[in-house]
């Protein structure tokens, strides 16, 4: 097994739907049957691709980290409902989608990652799930730009927590604070927990904002991209 040592995103862009139908039974032979099942029941075309690279992905990394993975293993739900390989420990992973890009995080402590499509920030969102910094932050924005840059930021970065602590959006988003340092990093406030977190964000591609969050310090560099070939 391999030690993580740093927190790690990896990414892959959807594929034609054309290339995709192509390699569909090749991705799905890496799943097992339940899995297939599971995409059987989505209705969109796209839908199945993100889902399905999604896991393969995941089993890629997984792979890499054990040096072996079956691929009739199922991933379990963990206390509060997040997936992980079952019958292993040490190693946490999350999933996320959004556009043309599926990630995935590996770390070797609670892991959660969020990937946006930047769009016309929604004003109504903001009011009333930012804090009174947060919106003070966007406020401060000189143009339309300027603005959805700061909004997906902070909500890649706050909903990355929210799956790192494994609750998602159940949880409200206008219970913290991410706080800016003005040097890129960021912190969290309002929190009886989030001094045990970390947050980063990545420049990514145009149009996406790509953020994680760990309970351990240290995060790579920079994401990977990965190419389907080398998950097939």
């Amino acid at each position: 097994m391999i030690a993580l040592t740093l927190t790690e995103v990896y990414a892959i862009e959807l594929l034609p739907d054309e290339q995709f139908g192509d390699l569909r039974q090749q991705l799905l032979a890496k799943v097992p049957e339940s899995s297939r099942s599971k995409f059987a029941r989505y209705a969109q075309v796209r839908d199945v691709q993100r889902s399905l690279l999604g896991e393969v992905l995941t089993r890629h990394l997984l792979k890499r980290v054990f040096g072996k993975l079956p691929e009739d293993m199922v991933f379990t739900a963990g206390e509060k409902g997040k997936p992980e390989p079952a019958g292993f420990r040490g190693i946490h992973f999350n999933i996320s989608h959004s556009g043309d890009w599926v990630v995935a995080a590996l770390s070797s402590s609670a892991v959660g990652v969020d990937v946006e499509r930047m769009r016309k920030v929604p004003e109504g969102v903001a009011n009333r799930f930012f804090s009174e910094k947060e919106k003070a932050w966007l406020a401060s924005a000189t143009d339309g730009k300027e603005k959805a840059e700061i909004f997906f930021t902070l909500w890649t970065l706050k909903e990355s927590f929210l799956k790192a602590i494994g609750t998602g959006l159940t949880r409200s988003l206008s219970t913290f604070t991410i706080v800016n340092d003005a040097r890129g990093l960021f912190s969290l406030e309002d929190d009886s927990g989030s001094g045990r977190y970390y947050l980063k964000n990545w420049p990514f591609r145009e149009g996406y904002k790509l953020s994680a969050c760990s309970g351990s310090p240290g995060f790579a560099s920079e994401p990977v991209i990965l190419t389907i070939n080398e998950l097939i």
